[in-house]
């Protein structure tokens, strides 16, 4: 078989490339929402983060001891900002998530995905493709589908966590935007090091007034060690480079089937029912994830003017 370079043009299949490396980052994603809710029944939640990124930053550390040798000032800055970006984020959601059914948590988080163009449109002046805010509508109609179907009812929904949801959503479309704006392919370890070396610094110092507590039995130090490589220091890595070749919008969208995994590793290993939620969003999710994974074909090269004769029988 061919590699992907050689039957696509290359743009093409970095493209490609990108979005299939994003759609594992979501996959491995989907995988820690029962082991964190199992967790934090017995590890404060702050202490966690810590424990997971200080091993998720020594090990990228110990793979590539010399990543950051020659690093570029602006990249420094551009990855302590993103990492400070995505800390807050992670906190917002974290404690909103404390009063929130966890539906609710996930469709507004979610909301991220029509916040990201916006802001790539009002920051940056990004075009957006009409197929792009057709898959970033399929997403919204995805999420919703799995907030009402599979949450059910009503009830009234606490303001401050809403709020702080709301804000962390938007906090991760400012990191997702950033992201795809400064990553690099040649500096993608580098600066992922430096962002998840932020998030240490920043969990570390939050955890750290009240002593941080460590996971006090074999399963959940091996709990740990998969949240803090495969689930991190790998899945950000991933992230980091896929988002040097993907566009901002379509990196939202791919990490929108987060939700999706969730749900289909629930049905597949404890049993859950596979309800209308999953059949109506998660083929919304999928359809607007082939618009945005398919690449746009370039624009044809404008054709060439035939020279024009000047007096005198020369051309110019």
């Amino acid at each position: 078989m061919k590699p992907l370079e050689g039957l696509l043009e290359p743009r093409a299949a970095r493209h490609l490339a990108g979005v299939a490396a994003l759609l594992g980052v979501t996959a491995v994603w989907g995988t820690t929402f029962p082991l964190v809710k199992d967790m934090v029944t017995r590890l404060p939640v702050i202490d966690l983060l810590a424990v997971r990124y200080l091993m998720s930053a020594a090990l990228l550390v110990a793979i590539r001891p010399t990543a950051l040798r020659g690093l570029r000032p602006r990249a420094w800055w551009a990855g302590v900002g993103l990492g400070v970006v995505y800390s807050a984020a992670l906190a917002t959601q974290t404690y909103g998530l404390t009063t929130l059914p966890s539906y609710v948590s996930g469709f507004v988080t979610g909301s991220y995905v029509v916040m990201t163009p916006l802001l790539g449109l009002l920051w940056f002046r990004t075009r957006i493709t009409r197929r792009a805010w057709t898959a970033v509508g399929l997403t919204v109609a995805g999420l919703a589908a799995f907030m009402l179907m599979a949450g059910g009812g009503g009830g009234p929904i606490p303001a401050a966590g809403l709020t702080l949801t709301l804000v962390s959503a938007a906090l991760y479309a400012v990191h997702i935007v950033a992201l795809g704006r400064w990553s690099r392919p040649e500096e993608a370890y580098a600066l992922t090091v430096v962002q998840i070396g932020t998030l240490a610094c920043v969990m570390t110092a939050v955890a750290a007034p009240g002593g941080i507590a460590v996971p006090g039995s074999p399963g959940d130090w091996l709990g740990v060690v998969y949240l803090a490589t495969v689930a991190g220091a790998l899945s950000f890595l991933a992230q980091t480079w896929s988002q040097a070749h993907v566009p901002a919008t379509t990196a939202a969208v791919v990490m929108s089937v987060e939700p999706l995994w969730a749900t289909a590793f629930a049905v597949l290993l404890y049993g859950e029912a596979a309800g209308w939620s999953l059949l109506v969003g998660g083929g919304c999710l999928l359809v607007a994830m082939v618009l945005v994974a398919v690449p746009a074909r370039a624009a044809p090269a404008p054709p060439l003017r035939p020279l024009t004769p000047v007096p005198g029988g020369e051309t110019p």
